[in-house]
């Protein structure tokens, strides 16, 4: 895939995310072009995923010079560190937020689990820490537990997407970087002039990513974590965004001076958004707007109930649900349970 070289980083994320990149392969720079290996020819879907998050790309042939590396993937460089019956199980997919890697290494590998980030570290020398997750997400700042498993002491990480910074650290605040797309795509539904609230913000990647690409009046990014707060406030001003993003430190759900205020309403909290349905809609104007909910979603769930479930909880604060705009299983989570996305236009 060839893109112009102030692409070159958005590329590389958006190819890992969709598990594209040919790490056997040394990404070439000609001509002002950067070119990235894939391991195969792109299909419908990443053609998509590529118009969205890129919009200016060529895929074309290239001859590739191989990487040098002693071994092709953490599994072969593995063998003969970890007991045989246990190889099978390493884990093939991982988590990059700037330089840092999160890892997560099943209960029988914990004990094996700095072997692992070492040979990980060697395999992916721009890595300069790699954590192992220690926990789920919880609690109301929406933190997860993880293990400082090799690498430099500080955590703070410059995370690039869409050509746009992000400084975070992950032991604080939350932030998911397989949102890429999703990020990009809720970006281009926004029309001009609109109130934007994301009532979850984190870091401010919703946020920032739609003030960039979209004349928007305002966005307000709450939460309630002061360090997410914090890293938004510097990242609206590293991105050149001041007085077009409004952080604001504050439960969503609480009583804020924001009511009838947004045309969109983002609500990327999947364990719980439902039960702030009601909440999303007083933020909405009179005339109403869209409601972007994330939910995580198992077998026992059918796309059916979800939406009556939406309808149900839309119309109990005197609204209504005019259209489901879209919906759609963007990534499975866990074996059978997906996060979802619902686009919702209310009244």
């Amino acid at each position: 895939m060839v893109v112009e070289k102030t692409l070159g980083q958005n590329a590389m994320n958006l190819v890992k995310s969709l598990n594209l990149l040919n790490e056997r392969l040394k990404v070439a720079v000609l001509n002002g072009k950067v070119i990235v290996p894939l391991t195969r020819e792109p299909v419908e879907s990443d053609l998509e995923a590529f118009k969205l998050g890129l919009k200016r790309f060529q895929i074309a042939e290239h001859m590739f010079k191989i990487r040098k590396v002693s071994s092709r993937n953490l599994v072969e460089a593995l063998k003969g560190k970890l007991p045989q019956d246990l190889i099978k199980i390493v884990p093939r997919s991982y988590d990059i937020i700037g330089d840092i890697a999160i890892l997560d290494i099943p209960k029988e590998l914990r004990t094996y689990a700095k072997t692992i980030s070492e040979a990980f570290k060697i395999l992916n020398p721009r890595v300069k820490a790699v954590l192992m997750k220690a926990g789920p997400v919880k609690d109301i700042f929406r933190v997860r537990q993880y293990v400082v498993l090799n690498g430099r002491p500080s955590t703070v990480t410059h995370h690039v997407e869409h050509g746009l910074i992000f400084r975070l650290n992950p032991l604080k605040v939350f932030f998911n970087p397989r949102l890429i797309h999703e990020r990009q795509r809720v970006a281009s539904m926004v029309g001009g002039s609109e109130t934007i609230i994301d009532m979850f913000a984190g870091v401010g990647a919703f946020p920032i990513i739609i003030a960039r690409s979209k004349d928007v009046r305002k966005i307000y990014g709450i939460d309630v974590n002061p360090e997410a707060i914090s890293f938004m406030l510097q990242n609206i001003i590293l991105n050149k965004l001041r007085g077009r993003i409004v952080a604001v430190l504050a439960d969503a759900t609480s009583e804020l001076p924001l009511g009838g205020l947004a045309d969109r309403v983002i609500m990327n909290l999947p364990e719980r958004s439902l039960e702030f349905l009601g909440d999303a809609c007083r933020f909405l104007k009179p005339g109403g707007g869209i409601i972007h909910i994330y939910i995580f979603i198992n077998e026992k769930v059918s796309e059916g109930l979800l939406l009556q479930e939406i309808h149900s909880r839309v119309c109990e604060v005197g609204r209504k649900v005019v259209s489901v705009e879209s919906f759609r299983r963007f990534k499975e989570v866990a074996p059978k349970e997906w996060h979802v996305v619902a686009d919702v236009k209310v009244a």
